[in-house]
């Protein structure tokens, strides 16, 4: 069965970017592409009268609708050049609410890292992660990506939102040519359950034909983000697979420390899901 993936388009500049990583999927499984533009609102500032606002806002979308059309455009022709069929959507309103809603109805949401010198407009991947309750493949902002899943990173801590990551990336992980699952702090044999270890995921890994090892390390006050960026490196892994920690306070999403701190770092695409 193909996978149904989004992707979210930021512009046209990013286009063939974005879509490098998904381009290195579609060798090893059968995809459907869903290209995705949300416009976004202009920041909220204070005017002395509507009619400043209202001019503003005609602005901002006025300059929002053309950039969606020559999004499209790029993206309909970086498809055609890499023989991948796909559709395309366009919204209008805020981003992250705009993806959340069309990334549930997709098997995986394709999205960028947030620019650090971008608006604080922009998407915001950690609450679409948080939100969508679809698993969610964030491509760094910086950097080219043309290899996907080759060699699979997997930051393993026996919760759910790890076994949900896990088993979200399995399309992927089955097909890998070796992946190590990461534990930082393992637990003491009295701690915990015995039976949730690195050794224990390396198992069933192999029962389905995967070539795995165990990595085991302790933090010793180095961040979890540093550790799983820095042996991804030392890996040369092409993708981590993680879960995503974190909850909701009223509207506000809010994500964990570790699953935070590698969205702000990230140097290679992550899998994430909650």
């Amino acid at each position: 069965m193909a996978q149904d993936i989004l992707v979210v388009i930021d512009n046209e500049a990013g286009v063939a970017r974005r879509l490098a990583p998904v381009a290195a999927l579609a060798k090893r499984v059968q995809l459907r592409l869903t290209g995705m533009y949300v416009t976004g609102l202009p920041m909220t500032q204070a005017f002395g009268d509507l009619d400043g606002w209202a001019q503003l806002l005609d602005a901002y979308m006025t300059a929002q609708r053309a950039e969606a059309l020559k999004a499209e455009r790029a993206f309909r022709q970086e498809l055609g050049r890499l023989g991948l069929a796909g559709d395309w959507h366009s919204r209008e309103g805020d981003m992250t609410e705009g993806v959340v809603g069309l990334a549930r109805l997709h098997d995986l949401v394709v999205m960028g890292q947030p620019d650090p010198d971008a608006s604080v407009n922009a998407l915001r991947p950690g609450e679409v992660v948080l939100a969508a309750g679809r698993p969610a493949l964030v491509v760094p902002y910086a950097g080219n990506f043309t290899e996907l899943g080759r060699h699979v990173l997997v930051a393993w801590n026996g919760t759910r939102e790890a076994a949900r990551a896990l088993y979200d990336a399995m399309f992927l992980i089955e097909g890998a040519e070796a992946v190590t699952v990461l534990e930082i702090d393992p637990p003491d044999i009295e701690d915990g359950n015995p039976d949730l270890r690195a050794r224990h995921v390396v198992d069933m890994l192999k029962r389905r034909g995967v070539a795995a090892k165990a990595e085991n390390t302790v933090s010793d006050g180095t961040s979890v983000a540093d550790i799983i960026l820095s042996l991804a490196a030392d890996l040369t892994a092409d993708l981590v697979v993680m879960g995503a920690w974190g909850h909701s306070r009223l509207r506000e999403y809010v994500l964990g420390g570790a699953s935070r701190g590698i969205l702000q770092e990230l140097t290679v695409p992550v899998l994430m899901s909650h």
